[in-house]
């Protein structure tokens, strides 16, 4: 009956290069109060890492590389090495914590709708636990994320229906995984999340923000600006776009955020910022030496497509306007000019 009434967990912790945050993630983990759950810790370059969880947490399963695999290709091990009875695959990053009902809450909110694909947590953010961290209300028509970052913690109690799950916190079916096709891994880190739920929507599922279950999150509101950073959030913008627009919507706004990306390169170059506008000329450039590649997993997204673009628009997943992309270049320009 426990079985049942509590369908198999698997939890998987995408960690790399260290032990501390992971330890304060697990004890929380551990204290979790759903009777039917197993714990993963898919981690990149940490020395010793089995031995560590063996001396420490002793029923945690490890899946260790000596090299850097990125977030998406961990959280398709995450998924590869579950129990193959668990029905749900539970996605946290090592600097995550949760509370004890976190997964109870979750879980028991998906089983009364078969159509809920993703389930995220209320997630805030540690040391301002009064506000939220990331939530993806929607996405605006160049792929930033129209998100509930910041706001006050009080002002939402109700489920909504969102675009996109944040992967610092999030419960997956497993049956999703499987039809979505997974995350895909060229996209290394940056934007897979976005890609991945955007495909699970088009597969008629909703994403689901339940905030009856708590974690908590080491939040930032700007990440440095760095090559590899610049590298592949152009290259992924550009695959999410190409990859899951309809043709009436790819064109226009696939050409606009091209032509800002170069504007903006651009304008690195004449800041002397030599390395950073290579690394954005060598992300725009890369979906042009990749396009086959691209364009097959496009052909097949639409192929299998069950939602329009217009039924995303009108539930207002989707936004026709930029705002949220012209917010988030500002936050990142003026960071970058109070850093140097």
């Amino acid at each position: 009956m426990a079985k049942q009434r509590f369908p198999k967990v698997t939890v998987s912790i995408t960690n790399v290069r260290g032990t501390d945050l992971l330890e304060q993630c697990l004890q929380t983990l551990t204290k979790t109060d759903y009777p039917n759950f197993e714990i993963l810790v898919v981690d990149c370059q940490t020395p010793q890492i089995s031995e560590w969880i063996q001396d420490h947490f002793p029923s945690v399963k490890v899946a260790h590389f000596e090299n850097d695999i990125g977030p998406s290709a961990s959280h398709n091990v995450g998924a590869e090495k579950a129990d193959p009875n668990s029905k749900y695959i539970a996605f946290l990053d090592n600097d995550a914590l949760v509370e004890p009902n976190w997964l109870k809450e979750c879980v028991r909110l998906m089983e009364k709708d078969e159509k809920v694909g993703i389930a995220q947590p209320k997630i805030l953010i540690i040391g301002s636990e009064e506000h939220l961290d990331h939530v993806g209300l929607a996405l605006d028509a160049l792929g930033t994320w129209n998100s509930l970052f910041y706001a006050k913690e009080e002002d939402y109690h109700e489920a909504l229906d969102i675009f996109a799950a944040s992967l610092a916190a999030c419960v997956i079916r497993h049956k999703v995984l499987d039809s979505v096709g997974g995350f895909d891994e060229s996209y290394f880190i940056y934007d897979d999340d976005t890609d991945f739920c955007w495909r699970t929507l088009l597969l008629g599922y909703r994403i689901v923000f339940f905030p009856s279950a708590k974690a908590y999150h080491r939040g930032q509101v700007t990440k440095s600006m760095t090559p590899k950073r610049l590298y592949h959030s152009t290259k992924n913008r550009i695959y999410t776009l190409l990859k899951n627009y309809e043709w009436r919507n790819l064109w226009t706004r696939s050409i606009l955020f091209c032509t800002l990306s170069f504007m903006t390169a651009f304008a690195l170059m004449l800041l002397l910022k030599l390395e950073l506008a290579a690394a954005m000329i060598k992300g725009l450039v890369s979906p042009i030496s990749n396009f086959k590649n691209v364009w097959q997993k496009r052909q097949n997204i639409q192929a299998s497509r069950k939602v329009s673009d217009k039924d995303l628009f009108e539930r207002r997943l989707l936004r026709k306007d930029i705002r949220p992309t012209i917010f988030d270049v500002k936050r990142k320009a003026l960071a970058f000019m109070n850093r140097d």
